[in-house]
């Protein structure tokens, strides 16, 4: 009898066979596969389930956000600066407020002006306003009283406590005991600053600022 002929198309010998696998068995490493070798693997509906809450339980890490840098420009364009104010100019010894001077600085210049052929007097401009002759405070005083900046007149020491503290924008009254003078737009009015005193005069010539403290009128 042929024996080949009588057996069915898939017998396959024992010793060729390879048992199904034990679903207990199978771990949770092989059973993420689908294939092993090229060999299909079994599912199995638990496993299964198993695998999905153990791979939704992973953390996932934030992916890497592209960070923008602008580009560098080796030229980069002028950065535009305020402009300066104008100063007040000595022009044959008499000063001129700029054009963008405010009134009130314009009136104190004029003042400054009407002051330049005066001797200096002791004590001149406080019991007299309209005086013959000036001092240091009886200079600042007209001064100011002329530009609506304060009323009647002033010693030296009273102005340590006139309009505010420090250097003002257009009108700055320097004060130390026993003398006071005046910067109006960057041109002082004084009656020293040299070894010898003399009447109110516009100068340009720089001085000693030892012991002076600055004061200004509000907003100026």
């Amino acid at each position: 009898m042929n024996h080949a002929q009588s057996r069915p198309a898939s017998f396959i010998p024992v010793k060729y066979r390879v048992p199904a696998p034990d679903p207990s068995r199978v771990s949770v490493a092989t059973a993420g596969r689908s294939t092993l070798l090229g060999v299909p693997l079994p599912t199995f509906g638990r496993e299964q389930t198993r695998v999905a809450a153990i791979r939704e339980s992973r953390p996932t890490w934030p992916q890497p956000v592209a960070t923008y840098h602008p580009p560098v420009h080796l030229n980069p364009p002028p950065v535009s600066t305020p402009s300066v104010r104008g100063k007040v100019r000595l022009v044959n010894g008499l000063a001129i407020a700029p054009s963008d001077a405010p009134p009130v600085v314009h009136r104190a210049v004029a003042a400054g002006n009407r002051l330049q052929k005066m001797p200096y007097k002791w004590g001149g401009g406080h019991a007299v306003l309209n005086d013959n002759g000036y001092d240091c405070s009886g200079t600042v005083s007209y001064v100011l009283r002329e530009a609506g900046l304060m009323k009647g007149q002033m010693p030296s020491r009273g102005f340590f406590n006139y309009g505010e503290s420090g250097e003002g924008e257009w009108i700055t009254v320097w004060v130390r005991d026993g003398h006071v003078f005046m910067i109006i737009g960057g041109l002082r009015l004084d009656t020293g600053g040299s070894t010898t005193r003399t009447g109110p005069r516009w100068k340009t010539r720089s001085r000693s600022y030892k012991g002076l403290v600055p004061r200004h009128p509000r907003g100026l």
